[in-house]
């Protein structure tokens, strides 16, 4: 089985990541141009906006294309025509999140452009919200809590996370402690953020996606309840991390109002034959999408 610290540290597990299926046409996962967006927002009045995103909310979630957890400069390739390669891939990627959440910016405001948008990013909020989720969700997995997992995380992880809590052994409990934070210098840092089009919806749904990278130090130990709750030997363990946890949450199309963030999971460190593969299989799939129509 699993051992505790992994089942308690739920992106630990480093199988883990939301199927994606084969053969999903990647122009719903695309950064989506104003034209193309609006042509899909049924033009209805407010009242069905305010109900519109709980109504269609998706019984599962996928990464948006091309998110990478890019590592410091002294990480990069050491062969300059790589390490010059990753660099501009890196950047080129992270122009086009900016073209998009400009776009729905503008997408936002009234017709002649002249209100405040609508859409708002929030970018302040985001790294206290994915350290408190951070807190809330080792707790509660530690604690066994499905009902708090169940609203603070995506679909597919809630399920992973209780079927490894229906499978601890009876008469046993942990805890979980957040020590402190480290390398304040470097982290907490916001490594992506990403607004896409969520597929399968009846509705165009966007979704607002964040990766905040925390370095931390972490305590968790079992404990005996049939012993009278005393520690057991050997269980305690503190571990120095550092975790980049996916954030993601719906945007209502016509009201932009957000629902609140979920943990989809955790990523990786990008790196350089990562980058490039995942390039590859993004471009197959469109290419094999275009041919298909």
């Amino acid at each position: 089985m699993t051992d505790l610290l992994r089942i308690s540290r739920p992106w630990l597990l480093s199988s883990f990541k939301p199927p994606v299926p084969a053969l999903l046409p990647p122009s719903l996962y695309r950064n989506f141009s104003t034209t193309s967006l609006l042509s899909k927002i049924p033009q209805k009045r407010e009242g069905r906006a305010a109900n519109l995103q709980n109504q269609h909310e998706p019984a599962f979630t996928f990464l948006i294309p091309k998110t990478f957890v890019t590592p410091p400069l002294w990480r990069f390739p050491r062969d300059p025509m790589k390490f010059a390669n990753m660099l501009w891939l890196t950047l080129k990627n992270r122009f086009v999140d900016l073209q998009t959440i400009a776009a729905v910016k503008v997408m936002s405001m009234d017709k002649l452009r002249l209100s405040r948008p609508r859409f708002q990013l929030q970018r302040a909020t985001i790294v206290p919200a994915a350290k408190a989720l951070h807190i809330q969700m080792s707790e509660a997995m530690a604690a066994g809590d499905k009902e708090t997992l169940r609203s603070i995380c995506a679909q597919e992880l809630y399920q992973t996370l209780a079927g490894a809590i229906d499978g601890r052994p009876k008469g046993v409990h942990s805890k979980w402690e957040l020590v402190r934070y480290e390398k304040s210098w470097r982290y907490p840092r916001l490594a992506s953020l990403k607004l896409g089009n969520q597929p399968h919806t009846r509705d165009t749904l966007l979704i607002k996606q964040a990766v905040v990278s925390i370095a931390s130090v972490q305590r968790i130990a079992r404990y005996d309840d049939s012993k009278g709750g005393i520690i057991v030997d050997g269980s305690e363990r503190v571990r120095h991390m550092v975790e980049h946890i996916v954030l993601q949450c719906a945007v209502n199309p016509i009201t932009y109002e957000a629902s609140p963030w979920q943990i989809w999971g955790t990523l990786p460190e990008t790196t350089y034959e990562s980058l490039l593969q995942d390039i590859q299989d993004y471009d197959d799939l469109a290419e094999e999408h275009g041919n298909s129509k």
